[in-house]
């Protein structure tokens, strides 16, 4: 696998002039604000994001007719909304884990100005405010979120996440401030985890091409000197993808330390068989030291995505290790996803 890497990351420089930010920004042309509270993507799903994708394209046709006549708006109120998000994997062995149980409330406080809130189990995992200005181009935000680098994949364990600090029940406490020139669209944010400060610029921009899509992006987290951990590192990214037609390609590759001595790379090739129905192939690589002899770690993971009722999300997928301390080694598991 290792002797693909060369092409794998000239293929990746190519498609970050054009990204995404996960598939369905490729494939719509559009930035995350667009389907997302959070303007950098993840967490709470807007209104547009409910009706026009998860139940009349993340849907199989032949019963979406059954869930549009029945569909009700996420609203409680004129100025509340909710979510809900719950993940489950099925291991081959039958056992179970539960790997997300979250509740959303975002509340219209005044006009352009909302409050966001993610529960679980555990208590309030992210809360924050958001003033948006000059209609919705730039916005404040503040409080406890998500941090903004890279993509923003839902695998919390793919190297590109777990191993730069932002894996699952990552939310800081900070203030984030978003421009948006022409489509051009700029985050930066300045958090804090413990004793550690840490700052992250974040520059992206979806394009339509005739018949092709994309997104393009680059990252950058600046954490304070090491204060007796080191989750947080100094990281660079580079992500991007393109669509076309039934094919979306989406990728990052992540420079760490401040010798850029750890390499991470992320790929994802997705195709549509039919709408509610999708095969997805990925790819992690991890170098801690910029030695491919030394250290690497690798897998495949192939996955069929099947909605076949609206909301409803069954994916099995099958990991093969490469290499590593797992080589030759597979795994298998049912993710089981119910979100609205």
């Amino acid at each position: 696998m290792r002797s693909f890497m060369l092409p794998f990351l000239i293929l990746l420089l190519i498609a970050s002039t054009a990204i995404t930010y996960p598939r369905l920004t490729v494939e719509h042309k559009a930035p995350c604000k667009s389907c997302h509270i959070n303007p950098s993507g993840g967490g709470m799903r807007t209104e547009f994001a409910n009706y026009a994708v998860a139940l009349n394209e993340l849907t199989l046709p032949a019963t979406k007719k059954i869930a549009v006549k029945n569909y009700k708006a996420p609203r409680l109120s004129e100025s509340v909304t909710f979510g809900f998000d719950t993940r489950h994997l099925i291991f081959d062995d039958a056992s179970i884990f539960r790997m997300q149980t979250d509740f959303f409330a975002n509340v219209e406080l005044f006009e352009n100005m909302n409050y966001n809130f993610r529960f679980s189990e555990i208590g309030i995992l992210e809360n924050y405010a958001i003033l948006y200005i000059d209609k919705q181009k730039h916005y404040v935000k503040f409080g406890r979120f998500s941090p903004s680098f890279g993509l923003k994949q839902a695998d919390h364990k793919s190297y590109n996440r777990e191993r730069l600090g932002h894996g699952s029940l990552t939310y800081l406490d900070g203030l984030g401030l978003g421009v948006d020139i022409k489509g051009l669209l700029l985050n930066t944010e300045f958090l804090n985890y413990g004793r550690q400060s840490i700052f992250i610029g974040h520059l992206m921009k979806s394009f339509n091409l005739n018949s092709l899509g994309g997104f393009g992006g680059f990252s950058v987290q600046l954490p304070e000197e090491e204060v007796g951990h080191t989750r947080f590192r100094e990281a660079k990214a580079l992500f991007g993808g393109l669509s076309y037609d039934r094919f979306t390609l989406m990728g990052e590759i992540d420079l760490v330390g401040k010798s850029n001595d750890t390499l991470i790379s992320y790929l994802n090739f997705t195709s549509r068989i039919e709408y509610g129905l999708y095969f997805v192939t990925e790819y992690n690589f991890f170098d801690g030291n910029r030695n491919l002899s030394d250290g690497v770690e690798e897998y495949l993971r192939f996955s069929v995505e099947l909605y076949p009722i609206s909301f409803f999300q069954l994916r099995p997928s099958l990991t093969y290790y490469t290499e590593g301390i797992q080589k030759d080694k597979t795994d298998y598991f049912l993710q089981i996803h119910f979100g609205y």
